[in-house]
């Protein structure tokens, strides 16, 4: 918003505080020309002024809902809002002033391009996960035909040759060892790819947050130009 939008909010707030001041006394200055009085324009309400005021950065989030909850509940009056914002409280309750809208929506974007790129990571890490992890279950699966087939040959020649049975069962009960650390790691990562999950649950959860928050920055900026193109007119 140009410099002359603040200057016609400061004006519409006093206008609207000293309104039945001007009414009372308009009289005793006209001499004669009562006549070529101009029209007063209608007063946009304090909720419009909240609106207003957001949409031009003069507030932060927690301030607009705030005004706008007292507005509601009438508490609060057009000589309360120009005090407010003389003494600067209806700006953030932090001593950082508040972002003008573009601002706001440059954040909002660049938390987003952030949330991409974490997404993406996530992304690549589950593929990766998972593609180690169907390795590890193929050879472990390998390893498991080995086993079973070790004993087999072991059970065959037991009767008549007892060395070659022990050794088959030696190669089993290596296999059956190799299958157990490669169990081990299977697990750890598919305890991986369910944190991969909750975190993309998460990501998910924030873009829809930050979606929701640049879609109403973007109807409160199209609320207060439409609301000052109307008050202007």
């Amino acid at each position: 918003m140009c410099g002359g939008t603040h200057h016609i909010a400061g004006a519409l707030i006093g206008a609207a505080i000293n309104g039945s001041r001007h009414t009372n006394h308009g009289h005793s200055h006209g001499s004669g020309h009562d006549h070529g009085q101009t029209p007063v324009q209608s007063q946009p309400s304090i909720t419009q002024e909240i609106k207003l005021m957001y949409a031009r950065g003069e507030i932060d989030s927690a301030a607009y809902h705030r005004l706008l909850e007292m507005a509601r509940r009438g508490e609060l009056s057009w000589d309360d809002l120009r005090e407010l914002s003389a003494r600067g409280d209806v700006a953030t309750e932090q001593t950082v002033p508040a972002d003008s809208p573009a601002e706001r929506d440059q954040d909002i974007v660049r938390s987003l391009n952030k949330l991409y790129a974490h997404r993406a990571s996530l992304e690549q890490s589950r593929t990766e996960t998972e593609e180690i992890l169907a390795k590890l279950e193929a050879d472990a699966e390998r390893l498991r035909k080995q086993a079973e087939t070790a004993r087999k040959k072991a059970e065959a020649v037991a009767e008549r040759d007892e060395e070659s049975a022990r050794a088959y069962l030696a190669v089993r009960q290596d296999a059956l060892a190799r299958v157990a650390a490669l169990e081990a790691r299977i697990v750890a990562l598919r305890q991986d790819l369910a944190r991969l999950a909750d975190l993309e649950t998460e990501l998910a959860a924030k873009e829809a947050e930050l979606k929701a928050l640049e879609s109403q920055s973007k109807l409160a900026a199209l609320e207060a130009s439409i609301r000052e193109d109307l008050i202007i007119g």
